[in-house]
Order: structure tokens, then C-alpha cells, then sequence
């Protein structure tokens, strides 16, 4: 069995600046519509939506960790976290993203997430589990 593991922790103050700084194109730039529709993306931002974009740049940065990529040649919004109806995260890949899971053979699009906030701060820990040798 192949296990893959991916953390990061944010600084949400450190979000709320970028986005005082470059608004709608650091949001365009890291976020799909989709994150920011699911986030509450309007004109005035609430300490809310803050927190959970926070969360999601978490849990992209936790997953391309798991990968074992970084950023290398893939952009912000091929990982693009995501909800089901019951609250619990999931990742969809795109692009780059998407070529480097398919790639791998082992990966089959299959990685858990867990996000929490508290306070100043946002973490997210990604996890693959995948057949291996």
C-alpha cells in the first residue's frame, strides 16, 4: 500500500491582506468560481468567507504536498476543493493536476481531506491511499 500525506497551516490574517491588496485578481488568480460561489464571495468579504478560503488555500497546498509536486507546473485552480452536500471536502483535479493523478496510475483521483479553522488559523491535511508495491 502506497499512503501519501500532505499538511499545511495558514495564517488567515495573511489571506485577508492578499486579498485587501490585489481583491478580485489574487481571488481569480488561486480560487475557481466554483470555491468562491461556496465561500461567499461578494462585494464585502466576511470574516467567514475569509476563514474558508483560508481553509481551501490549505488544503490545496496540503494536497499538492501529497502529490509530492508542489506547485511545479500546476496552477492554483487545478486543485479545486469542493463540498458534498453532507460538508465533507473533496478534491476534482484539472488540467495539470489532473494529468499528473492519471499519470501516476496509483492515484485514481482518491484523496481525503480534513479542514479546520480556529482562531487566527486554517489547516488541512490530505491523504492519498492507493495500492502500491
Amino acid at each position: 500500500m502506497n499512503i501519501r500525506v500532505g499538511t499545511d497551516i495558514v495564517y488567515i490574517p495573511r489571506i485577508q491582506v492578499l486579498i485587501t491588496r490585489f481583491g478580485n485578481r489574487f481571488l481569480q488568480r488561486v480560487y475557481t468560481p466554483n470555491e468562491q460561489q461556496h465561500c461567499g464571495v461578494s462585494n464585502e468579504l466576511t470574516r467567514m468567507a475569509i476563514n474558508k478560503l483560508a481553509g481551501r488555500w490549505a488544503a490545496k497546498e496540503a494536497v499538492v504536498k501529497a502529490l509530492g509536486t508542489g506547485w511545479r507546473g500546476i496552477g492554483y485552480t487545478d486543485v479545486e476543493i469542493c463540498r458534498h452536500s453532507s460538508g465533507v471536502p473533496f478534491v476534482v483535479f484539472h488540467n495539470k493536476a489532473e494529468a499528473i493523478v492519471t499519470a501516476s496510475g496509483e492515484l485514481d483521483n482518491n484523496c481525503q481531506l480534513s479542514l479546520s479553522h480556529d482562531g487566527d488559523y486554517a489547516t488541512a491535511t490530505a491523504i492519498f491511499v492507493a495500492p502500491g508495491t
